[in-house]
């Protein structure tokens, strides 16, 4: 049976507003998350970078053998992944940029490679929603090599109260620590990117970057303003990894890691403190608490950088913000995402003026407050 074009509006579209379609494409959704998540497990675009393979190529190299390998491939294809052009395939040039580890500079495959070691736990959410708990998830994250944070050795989630959950848990081994910072480079690559950009950088010596993972901000920043200096604040677990990144992009002489601990340590000072992707994982309180703390670390003129996938103020649009705060909301002890004018009326009271919210790139925002 073939399709006609009125059947959906078009072949492969979800179909009119009005339509059963559009519902069901909802649904479906998942299933084209996995094949992207798949992908990366397999290897599919490290396999492309630089060359084309046949089915049969890839089948033998990455250990497919299921008679569904060229509907998963094709899928690749109408996904935008991959390009066939006569049976064989390539990467496209978005899974060249931004799905390739040998361009570890704008590689995100480290957050997809998370992504699918958590991908059984939306499979819970209905468990979640009634037991308002967070979910035990034993064994999952470090399967993946990374973690959210909040992982004993052995991959359990460890259940502590919000203030001693520091992160440093998923730092049990070096291959955790691996995965993780690489999971959280690819989660903010988008928002990094634009921030080098979008931020007035003219009149700043020095940032401050509080969370800084591997150091994947101070590498565009610093790459794109070579008159900047950048310190990552995070915990000592991640210095090696944060040293080796910036290396790589050519800007360690101009950066340096403080290792602590935003609980029991002051923040460094600059003349701008970022926090990106660090109040979600939180409860009001330690989001409040943690602003006011860069308020302290920070000069007068100075400025505090907030971004986020934020919710909108009237929480009907932004469905990657509500998306992730529901799943912040699963695997963390008090975690929840936040509105701009939340994060607004907290910088208030910090005592930080001349307020902005803007947007970024996709679904990241960008707050600042100048104290």
């Amino acid at each position: 049976m073939t399709q006609s074009r009125n059947d959906a509006g078009s072949p492969g579209s979800p179909g009119s507003p009005g339509s059963p379609h559009a519902i069901i494409d909802i649904a479906t959704a998942f299933w084209k998350s996995k094949v992207l998540l798949s992908a990366v497990e397999l290897g599919i675009f490290t396999e492309l970078s630089g060359r084309s393979r046949t089915t049969e190529e890839l089948c033998a190299r990455l250990g497919m053998k299921g008679r569904g390998a060229p509907d998963f491939l094709n899928s690749l294809v109408s996904l935008g992944m991959l390009e066939r052009t006569e049976g064989r395939y390539r990467n496209s040039p978005v899974a060249e940029e931004y799905l390739n580890p040998h361009k570890p500079a704008t590689d995100v495959s480290g957050y997809l490679s998370f992504l699918n070691s958590g991908f059984g736990w939306w499979s819970r959410l209905t468990e979640g929603l009634r037991s308002g708990d967070r979910l035990d998830f034993s064994g999952a994250l470090a399967e993946s090599g990374g973690g959210d944070g909040r992982t004993a050795g052995d991959g359990t989630l460890v259940e502590a109260d919000a203030e001693s959950d520091t992160f440093g848990e998923a730092f049990a081994t070096p291959d955790q620590v691996t995965g993780f910072v690489r999971a959280m480079t690819g989660y903010s690559m988008g928002a990094n990117q634009a921030i080098a950009t979008a931020f007035d950088w003219k009149p700043v010596r020095t940032v401050v970057d509080v969370g800084c993972s591997e150091g994947a901000l101070l590498a565009q920043v610093l790459g794109a303003h070579e008159h900047l200096h950048g310190v990552g604040f995070d915990l000592p677990a991640v210095s090696d990894r944060f040293t080796h990144h910036l290396d790589q992009a050519g800007v360690t002489d101009r950066a340096r890691f403080a290792g602590g601990d935003f609980f029991h340590d002051p923040l460094p000072a600059g003349d701008v403190i970022v926090m990106g992707h660090v109040l979600h994982d939180w409860n009001v309180d330690i989001k409040q608490m943690l602003i006011r703390k860069a308020y302290e670390a920070l000069p007068s003129g100075g400025s505090l950088l907030i971004y986020e996938s934020l919710i909108d103020d009237d929480r009907r649009t932004n469905t990657t913000g509500m998306l992730t705060s529901l799943n912040v909301s699963l695997v963390s002890a008090g975690g929840l995402g936040y509105t701009g004018s939340q994060c607004r009326d907290w910088l208030t009271e910090a005592g930080f003026g001349s307020i902005t919210v803007s947007h970024l790139d996709g679904p990241e925002y960008m707050v600042v407050g100048v104290k």
